[in-house]
Parts: structure tokens; C-alpha cells; sequence
């Protein structure tokens, strides 16, 4: 039995909660939403996309098929076609565009941070090629 967190899950912990809910409240997308919030479109929409699923219906089935794990992914309850597509016709878009760039900026970060360590691992490796290679070479 699977004691861990589900890939899922893991991935949607990268998605800051607080970043997002900002970015909410920026747009009023919670507005007279009473079970579907912004978040969990946001979680069915990313199921959908990381599972490949080819069109609403696919993901809605494809959720509808796990709701013995719906919990553990974060989504809660199973959801009809029509709720996901209303809530994609009606909220701002901008709500989820914010959120990607929020999300872009965090991988941009990383991404230098490990270019930086790359370039020092690579320093102090020529660094110590440089002084094994005097070294053997002066006697």
C-alpha cells in the first residue's frame, strides 16, 4: 500500500496556494462561487493537462474515475462537464495568466540558481584538474 503523497499531489504543491488566492482576489474569481472554486479548476484543469486528457469530457471521466482518490489529489468532489465549463467560460482568464507568470518567475529563479551551481561545480573542477596537472607535472 502507497504511503506516500501521490505525484499529483506533489506537483500541485510547486502551485503556491497563497500566490494564487492573490491572484483571486485581484479578479473577484470566487465571486458567488459556493463549491467550485478557482482552485479547483485550477487542479481538475492541471489533471487534465498532465494526463493528456484530449477534452472535458475526457476529464471529467478521467476524474470520475478516480473518486476514490479525489481527496488525496486536492480536487475534493467529482464534478460534471457542465460545472468545468461554465466555470471556464464565466471566470477571468487573467486570474490563471497571473498565476502562470507568478509560476514562470519561481522557475526562472531555480533555473539560475542551478545554471550558478553548475558554473562554480565546473570552476573548482578545472580549479583542481589545473593544480593536479602543475602538480604532477613539476616533479
Amino acid at each position: 500500500m502507497n504511503q506516500g503523497k501521490m505525484v499529483f499531489a506533489q506537483l500541485m504543491e510547486i502551485a503556491n496556494f497563497h500566490v494564487f488566492k492573490y491572484c483571486v482576489k485581484r479578479y473577484d474569481g470566487d465571486y458567488k462561487a459556493k463549491e467550485f472554486t478557482c482552485w479547483r479548476q485550477f487542479l481538475c484543469m492541471a489533471f487534465g493537462q498532465l494526463t493528456h486528457r484530449e477534452s472535458l469530457s475526457d476529464t471529467a471521466m478521467g476524474i470520475r474515475n478516480n473518486v476514490d482518490k479525489l481527496y488525496h489529489l486536492g480536487i475534493g468532489e467529482p464534478f460534471n462537464k457542465s460545472t468545468i465549463s461554465r466555470a471556464n467560460e464565466s471566470r477571468d482568464w487573467r486570474i490563471f495568466r497571473d498565476f502562470a507568470l507568478k509560476l514562470i518567475e519561481e522557475a526562472k529563479a531555480l533555473y539560475i540558481g542551478l545554471i550558478f551551481n553548475t558554473l562554480i561545480l565546473l570552476y573548482t573542477g578545472i580549479q583542481s584538474f589545473i593544480c593536479v596537472y602543475f602538480s604532477l607535472g613539476t616533479t
